[in-house]
């Protein structure tokens, strides 16, 4: 089959791999779409390879069911489905609590294991949600980032009944722009947000940003008093200064993003608030709040009305070009979905 592989710093082509069979639990999905993440270009373009060359890359997968492995029953044939892409021990105290993404042992598909810019990928069948036939397959492979958004909401402690009364998002790229889209379900009141570039905006403000700030130094947001502000830039921005001066007293810093180098925070803003610092990584499936499914509720009520955020669809066979795009902004680019 085709996959896009890592093969490096800063270098990515797309290679031939067997055609991957399932084993006991498993299930072989025909991959339909795969979206490209900010986190997949931090991993090419690190200095330092954080993943093995060789890899196949790709996490936020859709796909169609191709062939059960022994014991699975509970799909079929041609099913649409999303991947949850964890892989976690299932022993743990941590995982018996849904909380796989601190699994110890944990690993991604698309970093660790084999993801989804290929022709199939197989993964555990508890892993798979069902989506409706009616959905394209590039907007059920939001299903990932939208997901990403719930479980830091949720994390930071946000009352879907009662949402905090401002909340300001740092970064318009997938990942900030999933979270406004999450944040409007829920009915947040003011939903703001940091852009760098005219097409960020426009997408921000089609999902339903109240409001849209140019992406300037940290000093630019003093006074602005965000009860929850929400960093998904990560990198090596200075994104978490920003936070800290654009927070009220008593409020919260969820992080989103991924940094790939040390911070500097300025503790004596951060005290003189008493702010709380929530960390989130990836999802999760605790009893009554499964992160993905929720995920899969929102794009399905929301429907086209999240097409603003699919700028670019690149066949498999231009997997190189799919990078290329997503790491030029003036390209317009939000988010770049590799189908086959």
């Amino acid at each position: 089959m085709r996959a896009g592989i890592y093969r490096g710093p800063g270098e990515v082509a797309l290679a031939e791999r067997p055609m991957p069979d399932p084993g006991p639990g498993e299930v072989r999905l025909r991959i339909t779409a795969c979206g490209l993440c900010g986190t997949d270009l931090h991993l090419v373009h690190s200095p330092k390879p954080i993943i093995e060359p060789g890899s196949i890359m790709g996490h936020e997968m859709a796909g169609v069911v191709d062939d059960l492995g022994a014991g699975v029953s509970c799909f079929e044939a041609g099913e649409p489905v999303v991947v949850e892409p964890l892989a976690s021990c299932g022993d743990c105290d941590v995982c018996r609590e849904g909380r796989d993404s601190i699994c110890r042992k944990l690993e991604l598909y698309g970093l660790r294991r084999p993801g989804g810019f290929a022709d199939a990928v197989v993964v555990p069948a508890h892993r798979l949600y069902r989506v409706p036939g009616s959905l394209p397959p590039s907007l059920a492979a939001l299903a990932e980032p939208f997901a990403v958004g719930v479980h830091g909401l949720r994390l930071a402690g946000v009352d879907q009944e009662k949402p905090p009364g401002k909340l300001l998002i740092l970064g318009a790229g997938s990942i900030g722009l999933a979270a406004v889209a999450v944040a409007g379900a829920w009915g947040f009141g003011h939903v703001a947000i940091t852009a760098r570039h005219p097409h960020q905006a426009a997408a921000a403000k089609q999902l339903g940003a109240h409001q849209v700030l140019e992406a300037g130094s940290p000093e630019d947001l003093t006074g602005y008093d965000a009860d929850l502000v929400v960093e998904t830039v990560g990198g090596l921005a200075d994104t978490m200064a920003a936070a800290g001066i654009a927070l009220a007293p008593g409020g919260t810093i969820c992080v989103l993003g991924v940094f790939m180098g040390p911070l500097t925070l300025d503790p004596l803003v951060l005290l003189g608030k008493e702010a709380r610092l929530q960390w989130s990584n990836c999802y999760s499936r605790r009893p009554g709040e499964v992160d993905f499914a929720e995920a899969v509720d929102i794009l399905i009520a929301g429907g086209d009305g999240f097409d603003s955020l699919l700028t670019h669809q690149v066949p498999l066979d231009e997997f190189e070009r799919a990078f290329e795009i997503a790491g030029d902004k003036r390209s317009g680019a939000v988010k770049v979905t590799v189908v086959p």
